[in-house]
Protein backbone atom coordinates (compact mmCIF):
# COMPACT_ATOMS: atom_id res chain seq x y z
CA UNK A 1 0.00 0.00 0.00
CA UNK A 2 2.85 2.42 0.85
CA UNK A 3 4.45 1.75 -2.55
CA UNK A 4 1.20 2.54 -4.38
CA UNK A 5 0.74 5.82 -2.48
CA UNK A 6 4.39 6.71 -3.13
CA UNK A 7 4.01 5.99 -6.87
CA UNK A 8 0.80 8.07 -7.03
CA UNK A 9 2.52 10.97 -5.25
CA UNK A 10 5.47 10.74 -7.67
CA UNK A 11 3.11 10.71 -10.67
CA UNK A 12 1.28 13.80 -9.39
CA UNK A 13 4.56 15.67 -8.81
CA UNK A 14 5.83 14.80 -12.29
CA UNK A 15 2.54 15.91 -13.85
CA UNK A 16 2.65 19.25 -12.00
CA UNK A 17 6.32 19.71 -13.01
CA UNK A 18 5.51 19.01 -16.68
CA UNK A 19 2.51 21.35 -16.60
CA UNK A 20 4.67 24.14 -15.18
CA UNK A 21 7.39 23.54 -17.76
CA UNK A 22 4.90 23.92 -20.59
CA UNK A 23 3.45 27.22 -19.34
CA UNK A 24 6.57 29.31 -18.81
CA UNK A 25 5.64 31.91 -21.44
CA UNK A 26 2.05 32.86 -20.72
CA UNK A 27 0.15 36.13 -20.42
CA UNK A 28 0.47 37.71 -17.00
CA UNK A 29 -0.52 40.92 -15.29
CA UNK A 30 1.18 42.06 -12.13
CA UNK A 31 2.71 44.57 -9.78
CA UNK A 32 6.36 45.41 -9.24
CA UNK A 33 8.50 47.39 -6.81
CA UNK A 34 11.90 48.75 -7.71
CA UNK A 35 14.77 51.06 -6.89
CA UNK A 36 16.54 53.65 -9.08
CA UNK A 37 20.13 53.81 -7.85
CA UNK A 38 21.43 57.14 -9.16
CA UNK A 39 18.43 59.23 -8.14
CA UNK A 40 17.75 57.06 -5.05
CA UNK A 41 14.03 56.75 -5.77
CA UNK A 42 11.76 53.85 -4.82
CA UNK A 43 9.32 52.81 -7.57
CA UNK A 44 6.01 51.02 -7.75
CA UNK A 45 4.24 49.96 -10.91
CA UNK A 46 2.24 47.55 -13.02
CA UNK A 47 3.30 45.36 -15.93
CA UNK A 48 1.83 42.96 -18.45
CA UNK A 49 3.68 40.13 -20.19
CA UNK A 50 2.36 39.25 -23.64
CA UNK A 51 3.88 36.23 -25.45
CA UNK A 52 4.72 36.73 -29.12
CA UNK A 53 6.20 33.25 -29.72
CA UNK A 54 7.56 30.33 -27.71
CA UNK A 55 10.54 32.30 -26.34
CA UNK A 56 9.73 35.97 -27.11
CA UNK A 57 7.40 38.30 -25.24
CA UNK A 58 6.73 42.02 -25.00
CA UNK A 59 6.57 43.52 -21.53
CA UNK A 60 5.09 47.02 -21.29
CA UNK A 61 5.07 48.63 -17.84
CA UNK A 62 4.20 51.87 -16.09
CA UNK A 63 6.09 52.90 -12.95
CA UNK A 64 5.91 55.80 -10.53
CA UNK A 65 8.99 56.85 -8.53
CA UNK A 66 8.12 58.29 -5.14
CA UNK A 67 9.68 61.59 -4.05
CA UNK A 68 13.29 61.74 -3.05
CA UNK A 69 15.23 65.01 -3.00
CA UNK A 70 12.00 66.63 -4.27
CA UNK A 71 11.99 64.62 -7.54
CA UNK A 72 9.13 62.50 -8.83
CA UNK A 73 9.19 60.25 -11.88
CA UNK A 74 6.66 58.56 -14.12
CA UNK A 75 8.10 56.15 -16.65
CA UNK A 76 6.54 54.09 -19.41
CA UNK A 77 8.59 51.15 -20.71
CA UNK A 78 8.25 48.89 -23.72
CA UNK A 79 10.66 45.98 -23.22
CA UNK A 80 11.18 42.74 -25.14
CA UNK A 81 12.25 39.56 -23.30
CA UNK A 82 13.83 36.41 -24.76
CA UNK A 83 12.98 33.57 -22.34
CA UNK A 84 15.50 30.79 -21.74
CA UNK A 85 13.78 28.14 -19.58
CA UNK A 86 15.73 25.80 -17.32
CA UNK A 87 15.00 23.32 -14.51
CA UNK A 88 11.28 23.14 -15.33
CA UNK A 89 9.87 26.22 -13.65
CA UNK A 90 12.68 28.77 -13.98
CA UNK A 91 13.54 31.14 -16.82
CA UNK A 92 16.34 33.57 -17.48
CA UNK A 93 15.80 36.42 -19.94
CA UNK A 94 17.89 39.16 -21.47
CA UNK A 95 15.85 42.29 -22.19
CA UNK A 96 15.99 45.39 -24.34
CA UNK A 97 13.51 48.18 -24.87
CA UNK A 98 12.59 51.82 -24.90
CA UNK A 99 11.50 54.14 -22.13
CA UNK A 100 9.78 57.49 -21.73
CA UNK A 101 10.39 59.28 -18.44
CA UNK A 102 8.79 62.39 -17.04
CA UNK A 103 10.61 63.90 -14.07
CA UNK A 104 8.92 66.57 -11.93
CA UNK A 105 10.01 68.56 -8.92
CA UNK A 106 11.49 71.86 -7.77
CA UNK A 107 14.96 70.23 -7.59
CA UNK A 108 14.99 70.15 -11.42
CA UNK A 109 14.53 73.91 -11.82
CA UNK A 110 17.62 75.97 -12.72
CA UNK A 111 18.14 79.72 -13.09
CA UNK A 112 18.09 79.39 -16.88
CA UNK A 113 15.02 77.16 -17.01
CA UNK A 114 11.76 78.05 -15.27
CA UNK A 115 10.14 74.64 -15.82
CA UNK A 116 10.16 72.00 -13.13
CA UNK A 117 9.35 69.16 -15.59
CA UNK A 118 11.77 67.21 -17.78
CA UNK A 119 10.57 64.65 -20.35
CA UNK A 120 13.08 62.27 -21.99
CA UNK A 121 13.19 59.15 -24.17
CA UNK A 122 15.80 56.45 -23.61
CA UNK A 123 16.84 52.82 -24.02
CA UNK A 124 16.70 49.91 -21.53
CA UNK A 125 19.10 46.96 -21.46
CA UNK A 126 19.35 44.24 -18.83
CA UNK A 127 18.34 40.77 -17.72
CA UNK A 128 15.86 39.02 -15.47
CA UNK A 129 15.12 35.79 -13.69
CA UNK A 130 11.60 34.36 -13.43
CA UNK A 131 10.16 31.53 -11.35
CA UNK A 132 6.73 29.94 -11.74
CA UNK A 133 5.39 29.78 -8.18
CA UNK A 134 2.21 27.96 -9.21
CA UNK A 135 -0.07 27.53 -12.21
CA UNK A 136 -1.31 31.10 -11.76
CA UNK A 137 1.56 33.03 -10.13
CA UNK A 138 5.08 33.92 -11.20
CA UNK A 139 7.82 35.91 -9.51
CA UNK A 140 10.51 37.83 -11.35
CA UNK A 141 13.63 39.75 -10.39
CA UNK A 142 14.98 42.12 -12.99
CA UNK A 143 17.96 44.40 -13.35
CA UNK A 144 18.45 46.89 -16.14
CA UNK A 145 20.38 49.97 -17.04
CA UNK A 146 18.46 52.96 -18.37
CA UNK A 147 20.36 54.99 -20.98
CA UNK A 148 18.70 58.41 -20.93
CA UNK A 149 20.29 61.85 -21.31
CA UNK A 150 21.23 63.30 -17.86
CA UNK A 151 19.33 60.49 -16.08
CA UNK A 152 21.41 57.35 -16.80
CA UNK A 153 20.90 54.89 -13.99
CA UNK A 154 20.73 51.31 -12.82
CA UNK A 155 17.35 49.91 -11.87
CA UNK A 156 16.43 46.73 -10.00
CA UNK A 157 12.89 45.43 -9.42
CA UNK A 158 10.90 42.49 -8.12
CA UNK A 159 7.45 41.65 -9.44
CA UNK A 160 4.58 39.25 -8.84
CA UNK A 161 2.42 38.33 -11.84
CA UNK A 162 -0.96 36.61 -12.20
CA UNK A 163 -1.05 34.33 -15.28
CA UNK A 164 -4.24 34.25 -17.32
Amino acid sequence: MKKIIGLLALAVLLTVQLAQAQTYNTKSLGVAAGYLFDTENVQGGIFIHLPVSKHWRVAPSINYAFSNHNRYNLDINGDVHYLIPFAGRFSFYPLAGITFQSWRGNALQTDKELSNTINKFGINAGAGFEMNLSRRLDLHIEGKYIFIDKFHQAHVSIGLGYKF
